[in-house]
């Protein structure tokens, strides 16, 4: 039902929770519906993929640019782009429980001179994407700071900007829908997020709360509390909830009303580290197997890699040591994580694993250059996997084994005949991905070199030079010229020769 983890180009810069002036919602007013328009045999919006969630027998897929969705296993999609609800298109969260599904966008600003990940709001649908509500993203008024949480009352500092303010994960329940925002921490909604209820945690100092409990303290500051800093949450079930943050893993068994706390400190049988970035629910028949992926928080012993539980959090089992990983998918008993080093995949619940390696398509001979997937999710014995380069996918069962044979699916189009090319995502950001120089040399092949040049006609970066190559390619582009820099904003040319033949040009617009 869950499929997200931030995306690795929107991760949070350092936190400081600064005064950066009245902010105004972008959908003023109620939420207003919108509905969808069918783009058919459309490409892919990009190829950069953070996001896929699985629903019934649809596949969604959330990227820097929209969100998408595809009903015949990646042959044609359905766009959302024209929806006004994503006019801000960075997808940084999706969720979807029958019917209704739910999106957190977002974007980057500069702010004295850093990028600053900003919270856009949150577009949700109730009929399954035919039309879409949208939301500004949740703020406290300068005053909301007073929470009453059993005999305790606690004042917490509001946070008034949609700067840092991120939403990584939703999660979905019969009645509620729970966030995990960067500043604003773990929130719950019961009325389709007209209003958002602040959930209590525990403090950094203490391993549970429950409201009978006398806290000792009457103030909270998420600059001061990694707990109240969220990347993930998840439902097991409408009563037993699951919320990552900065400081650790927490559990609640009545409906997010009482928490446990675990770190990589306080049990003998821990987590391997404290940054919980995503959580994982596989269904066992007799219980769950909860998965989180953690990366290094403050202190000794802090490392990635992912952690796992059958008994409820009460041990631990740590593998995949030093790999950053992001994302979880499930297949019965199998379980796959998507990390900067490939696809893994456990049937034995971690004992053992195997890895991707190289992912060309059988049929079309496009590759995967870098090994990295942020996103993983299994619909029949079909595996997804997303990336920066595209969508790639593999079967899964008796006959095809897992990674045997990919198809990658891209966003691009066909070109008119030898001799051509054009590049794709265009226009593009360095940051968040790389655009392709797609070209064709026929079938007798030749030699082909390219170069960038700036607005001036300066050569910024030589691709290839005279290397010999035979039918279509993609070359890749990662936006630095030749020392190595990000270029500035811009539009640059592309040169591309065929032999001793005219060469060939092409714009590309950098958007960071």
């Amino acid at each position: 039902m869950r499929r997200s983890s931030p995306w690795p180009w929107f991760f949070p810069l350092a936190f400081t929770l600064t005064q950066l002036g009245a902010s105004q919602g972008l959908y003023p007013g109620s939420p207003r519906l919108d509905a969808a328009t069918p783009s058919g045999g459309s490409p892919l919006p990009t190829n950069s993929i953070s996001h896929i969630t699985v629903n019934r027998t649809e596949l969604w897929i959330g990227t820097g640019k929209g969100l998408a969705r595809t009903v015949n296993g990646g042959v044609t999609w359905q766009s959302f782009g024209s929806v006004p609800q994503f006019s801000r298109p960075g997808i940084f969260a999706v969720a979807a429980r029958g019917d209704t599904l739910w999106c957190a966008t977002g974007y980057t600003k500069e702010v004295n001179g850093q990028n600053v990940q900003t919270g856009a709001g949150h577009a949700y649908s109730t009929n399954n994407g035919q039309t879409w509500a949208g939301l500004p993203q949740p703020l406290d008024g300068p005053g909301d700071s007073l929470l009453t949480y059993g005999n305790n009352q606690i004042r917490i500092l509001p946070i008034v900007v949609p700067e840092q303010n991120v939403t990584f994960d939703v999660a979905l329940t019969a009645r509620e829908v729970w966030i995990a925002s960067w500043s604003s921490g773990i929130r719950k909604s019961t009325d389709l997020g007209a209003t958002w209820q602040r959930v209590i945690l525990p403090s950094r100092s203490r391993n549970a709360i429950a409201p009978t409990d006398s806290l000792g303290y009457t103030n909270i500051d998420p600059r001061e509390d990694n707990n109240y800093l969220g990347f993930a949450v998840a439902a097991e079930n409408d009563s037993v909830l699951w919320a990552g943050t900065a400081g650790g893993l927490n559990k609640s068994t009545d409906g997010g009303i009482s928490w446990t706390k675990f770190t990589r400190d306080n049990q003998l049988h821990h987590i391997l580290s404290d940054w919980v970035i995503a959580i994982g629910i596989q269904p066992l028949g007799s219980h769950s197997r909860v998965w989180t992926t953690n990366w290094p928080a403050e202190g000794a012993g802090q490392e990635f890699g992912v952690s796992a539980t059958d008994d409820g959090g009460t041990t631990w089992k740590n593998h995949l040591r030093g790999v950053k990983a992001y994302d979880f998918a499930f297949l019965d008993s199998i379980v796959y994580v998507a990390t900067d080093a490939g696809l893994y995949r456990s049937d034995d619940g971690g004992l053992s694993w195997t890895r991707t390696g190289d992912i060309v398509d059988n049929i079309s001979g496009h590759r995967l250059y870098s090994p990295a997937f942020f996103a993983v999710g299994a619909m029949g014995d079909t595996v997804y996997g997303g990336s920066n380069e595209g969508l790639a996918k593999t079967f899964d069962n008796a006959t095809h084994p897992f990674g045997e044979e990919w198809a990658v699916l891209r966003a691009y189009q066909p070109l008119p005949g030898t001799g051509s090319a054009y590049a794709y995502p265009n226009p593009f950001s360095p940051r968040f991905e790389f655009t392709r120089i797609h070209y064709t040399t026929g079938t007798a092949g030749g030699t082909v070199s390219i170069e960038l040049f700036d607005y001036g006609m300066n050569r910024v970066r030589t691709v290839l030079s005279r290397a010999s190559r035979v039918g279509e390619h993609d070359e890749l582009w990662d936006g630095r010229n030749d020392a190595g820099d990000i270029v500035p904003n811009g539009v640059y040319f592309y040169r591309v020769l065929f032999d001793d033949q005219d060469p060939v040009w092409g714009k590309i617009m950098v958007l960071q």
